[in-house]
């Protein structure tokens, strides 16, 4: 089995599995945007349990994206599995996708039933994740820091300068959640104005999980991202805290689509199905560790996942964020304004 998990990894075939469950013929690739381990879980256990050959290939949220338009008139894969719904939402307005609204999507959490009846044709909501911040509590400590950042503003505190990370927007969705979450607290001028303060206390933007590495290392002492990620290294054993901004709870749901063309549409309608059961969502956080919050009614969430009924998640525009054009410009504005500014 794990030679089977480094073929995975590789973007190579898993071999077919028997099963007593009802089979399936064919094959699936998977484009997964989430932890390697969860890829890794979630594509062995459909393989196993409905006999289908299945491989994924793990790609970051934003590079994703930009492999599905690269790849639009020769589509590589079959079902997109996880990242930020914004781009799958951008995906969708490119005519990337093909519809379909599985069944399950009824059992989706209901104060996200208005968006799933407007887009759900293409997208499911898969996850829940919260934005915060990511403290090193010792390299705090060891800045002169007794007290963590609270607040977005406390992240511009001069003595964090050089030991601030996050994610660069144009290859994670992190961020850009980040930055539409910013917008939607202050407005856009008052946004980008804060993001280039606080370019000066970044030492720079790199990979989502490269940032939480980092912090777990102590070569940072805050990391702006999803909060579920820190506990994971807080239970590893390293010395980091997550905090929820005071300003409220900025947030991003995980999306799953159907890619356009896709070789193995049933097996993928399959997958869908199943990746929005109860079954598959507690999967995630009983055998990878990782806290993503699930949105399907019946499932558990993980005891070390923030409580979702205890959140003030702020108002969020998916329809603005989510479009292709907006997505494009406020990257693009984040780039000139902020990134080539360092």
């Amino acid at each position: 089995m794990k030679i089977a998990t480094k073929l995975t990894a590789l973007g190579l075939a898993l071999p077919i599995l028997l099963s007593n469950h009802a089979s399936a013929e064919g094959k699936l690739t998977v484009y997964c945007s989430v932890q390697n381990t969860t890829c890794e879980k979630m594509i062995q256990t459909f393989s196993k349990k409905y006999d289908i050959e299945t491989k994924f290939i793990r790609n970051s949220t934003g590079a994703t994206l930009a492999k599905l338009i690269a790849e639009k008139n020769n589509p590589q894969a079959d079902i997109w599995y996880g990242g930020t719904i914004e781009h799958h939402f951008q995906a969708g307005d490119l005519g990337l996708f093909t519809p379909y609204r599985s069944p399950r999507q009824a059992e989706i959490m209901p104060q996200f039933k208005a968006l799933t009846d407007k887009r759900g044709d293409l997208t499911s909501i898969v996850y829940l994740l919260v934005l915060g911040f990511g403290v090193n509590t010792e390299k705090l400590k060891q800045l002169g820091i007794t007290e963590p950042p609270k607040c977005w503003s406390d992240l511009l505190d001069p003595r964090l300068q050089g030991y601030v990370q996050m994610p660069d927007p144009q290859i994670s969705g992190t961020t850009y959640t980040a930055i539409a979450t910013l917008i939607e607290l202050w407005g856009e001028q008052e946004a980008f104005d804060y993001l280039k303060k606080l370019n000066a206390n970044v030492s720079e933007y790199v990979k989502s999980a490269l940032v939480t590495t980092n912090l777990s290392r102590g070569e940072s002492a805050v990391a702006v991202g999803f909060i579920h990620s820190y506990a994971t290294e807080k239970e590893k054993g390293a010395p980091v805290e997550s905090i929820l901004p005071c300003e409220g709870d900025g947030y991003s749901l995980g999306g799953m689509s159907i890619i356009k063309n896709a070789r193995n549409l049933d097996n993928a309608k399959l997958f869908a199905d199943w990746a929005l059961s109860k079954e598959a969502q507690e999967l995630v956080w009983r055998e990878t560790k990782v806290y993503q919050i699930p949105t399907n009614i019946h499932a558990e969430a993980s005891p070390q996942s923030v409580n979702p009924k205890q959140l003030k998640l702020i108002n969020y525009d998916f329809d603005r964020f989510g479009a292709s054009a907006e997505g494009k410009r406020l990257t693009d504005k984040w780039v000139k304004e902020v990134k080539l500014m360092k």
